[in-house]
């Protein structure tokens, strides 16, 4: 790093004076909502609809100006520390060692793109409000940072792991578009199935805030539709096909253009078509390195892979900037990028499986049991007439029991030298693997109807998450424990 940069962010910054028109748009949008919701009561009249807009707007360009004028950044190089000045009424000091700093994200969204600036974010292992975000800053200044953010990461890795290959610098991984393809066509269905009932209903919601009487054209449409199983079929098939165009679209949007590359000792991850992200992260803090692979995906060598560094459990999850996703790589690129942030191969492992009885016990609560209650109610309740509602329980019985046979085989622990892996799922296979020198905590527990049977099951906390395996051999799950316990108290490496 030049004497000129040194010199340059020695003192305080301001952000971009653009930054006050970002700052402003960012608040419009947060309040949007809140705005719709204040007009309502108006009716809409063009009148008041343009004061009420013109005070809204003034009142959200103060606070941007406020936001942007008091806020300040620089770095103390002499004692290796960000710095922070934000705030008006309540003013606030933030000083971040570099060696707190994991990740550095530049991002630009389209109003960024409109005025040509960046969005730098600094995160830490620590709560939600440790983590720097500067809003608004030229392309320059955002080159500096990222040369900055490498020597620091350069600096706070030097002596940490001397097996770290530096010769490996530049090698890269990148996504292309027939693949981000494959992988919104064969990626996320229940979590965006859910999303879609979860936005159906706040809309109702909406409707019952702005009392708009919907309940009359849904009855009369649920009384005037014959459910036979062509309709059935064709309200199958439109929901299957929104989730596959959501899917692929958010995939094509968030991801496209991906690329990952190692740069000395960190790994930049490029993508992004509206928003546009850089991170760069460093290998030794990654805390779980996590691969999801389901039955399509299987036939066509694809996988997903997600890579978590250390986060705090204040932080929301939707929030967390310290998760990387890397969308639809093949077995090889996993391989390879598994290489790139651990410089280490897997050893000859044990397999762990779990008891029998975890498969029969899934059957009881999840199959037989609701099956019964299912029968009971409507011996009752006859909410169904006796041939749909027989369908429904064979249905559901099958469905129940073949998912609790699926997550009984799909559990596996799989312990090496270097290395524990969880693999867990139904549909979804999702296999965690975890250095073993960065578990923080092993937690070895036995109920005791277990006792007999000699299970037990066994919990691992890393400042990445938590993973857990169940109803296993408790003696095997014993000599793990200890292995792992030894292999953390021995190690001289460092993971933040």
């Amino acid at each position: 790093m030049n004497r000129e940069i040194i010199d340059k962010y020695s003192v305080y910054r301001k952000q971009s004076k653009v930054g006050a028109l970002v700052f402003l748009f960012d608040s419009i949008r947060k309040n949007a909502v809140n705005f719709l919701f204040i007009l309502v009561p108006t009716g809409f009249d063009l009148l008041v609809f343009v004061i009420v807009s013109l005070v809204f707007v003034f009142i959200l360009s103060i606070y941007a100006y406020i936001q942007y004028y008091y806020f300040e950044y620089g770095f103390d190089f002499e004692k290796s520390e960000f710095l922070v000045k934000k705030g008006w009424l309540k003013k606030t000091k933030l000083s971040v060692p570099f060696e707190k700093i994991q990740q550095v994200n530049i991002n630009q969204n389209i109003i960024h793109k409109v005025f040509n600036l960046y969005e730098i974010q600094m995160d830490t292992a620590g709560s939600k409000d440790t983590e720097v975000d500067i809003k608004a800053v030229s392309r320059e200044i955002a080159e500096d940072f990222k040369q900055i953010s490498e020597t620091i990461k350069k600096i706070t890795s030097k002596n940490i792991d001397e097996s770290i290959d530096i010769k490996k610098s530049g090698e890269s991984l990148e996504i292309d578009l027939l693949t981000l393809v494959k992988t919104g066509l064969t990626s996320r269905y229940f979590e965006t199935l859910g999303a879609i009932i979860a936005l159906f209903f706040a809309g109702i919601a909406m409707l019952n805030d702005l009392e708009i009487d919907y309940a009359p054209a849904v009855v009369d449409f649920y009384y005037e539709t014959d459910f036979n199983l062509l309709a059935v079929s064709i309200i199958t098939f439109i929901a299957i096909y929104i989730v596959l165009m959501v899917n692929l679209c958010l995939t094509l949007i968030k991801y496209y253009g991906y690329k990952a590359f190692k740069k000395l000792q960190n790994l930049e991850v490029k993508y992004g078509l509206i928003q546009t992200k850089s991170i760069l992260l460093s290998p030794i803090k990654v805390q779980e390195f996590r691969s999801t692979q389901n039955w399509i995906q299987k036939k066509i060598n694809l996988r997903n892979v997600r890579i978590s560094q250390a986060s705090s459990m204040h932080v929301a999850a939707p929030n967390r900037r310290n998760i990387v996703d890397v969308p639809g790589c093949s077995n090889e690129q996993m391989d390879k990028l598994f290489d790139i942030i651990y410089n280490n191969k897997i050893d000859d492992e044990i397999v762990v499986r779990p008891s029998i009885r975890k498969f029969l016990i899934n059957l009881s609560f999840f199959a037989i049991l609701p099956t019964v209650i299912f029968i009971i109610l409507h011996k009752n309740v006859s909410f169904l007439n006796n041939t749909y509602f027989l369908n429904f329980c064979i249905f559901y019985f099958i469905l129940s029991s073949f998912a609790a046979w699926r997550f009984y085989r799909n559990s596996m622990l799989f312990y090496s030298k270097n290395f524990i892996k969880i693999q867990s799922g139904f549909w979804d296979i999702k296999t965690k693997t975890i250095e073993n020198y960065k578990i923080q905590s092993v937690m070895l527990y036995q109920a005791f109807w277990h006792k007999k049977f000699n299970l037990g099951s066994i919990i691992l906390l890393t400042a990445g998450g938590m993973s857990y395996i169940t109803t296993c051999n408790y003696e095997v799950l014993k000599k793990i424990t200890n292995n792992v316990m030894y292999s953390v108290e021995t190690s001289k490496k460092r993971w933040m």
